[in-house]
């Protein structure tokens, strides 16, 4: 069994419905959710956008090896009508899940890299998770979640947003 940090986001759709899905989804396919964070809107960040993100992260108690995750999360964005393009940058997406940390775990592999690389430079993942894992540790700085959202350099807004559970 390995705990599982999970980013979710959405700027598509109805966004809390797309969240509730997933969330169903990942506890389906890949295990039990142990703790859900604060929901945060925020503006699209990469990529100009008019729709603002809602974004979360989750605790997950998995058994599935780093790169079952990695698919079967691809399936559910896939479900969830997600589209992908090699060709594309950001853009607009009904469900965004990246894997943040898999314990203590440091994973380069083509398709996955463990810690998230670009994790530690955004708010809208470091606040939530924060909220949620204040204490960990990132296995490659040796810097706690909460110290790394205090030497964050990303001023972008974050503001709560009541996410309505559907459970």
């Amino acid at each position: 069994m390995r705990t599982v940090s999970i980013a979710l986001g959405s700027n598509q759709g109805n966004r809390e419905e797309n969240i509730q899905l997933a969330l169903a989804s990942i506890s389906d396919a890949i295990g039990q959710i142990i703790a859900c964070s604060p929901f945060y809107e925020n503006e699209a960040q990469g990529f100009e956008s008019s729709d603002l993100f809602l974004n979360g992260c989750i605790l997950v108690e998995s058994t599935l090896a780093p790169q079952e995750i990695l698919r079967a999360l691809k399936v559910i964005e896939k479900r969830l009508g997600r589209l992908t393009s090699p060709l594309d940058g950001y853009a607009s997406r009904p469900i965004d899940l990246d894997i943040i940390l898999i314990e203590n775990q440091v994973i380069r592999d083509v398709d996955l890299e463990i810690p998230h690389p670009r994790f530690r430079e955004r708010m809208f993942v470091l606040k939530p998770l924060c909220d949620i894992q204040f204490d960990a540790i990132d296995p490659v700085t040796f810097t706690s979640i909460g110290d790394l959202l205090i030497q964050c350099r990303d001023s972008s807004k974050l503001t709560l947003h009541e996410l309505n559970m559907l459970r």
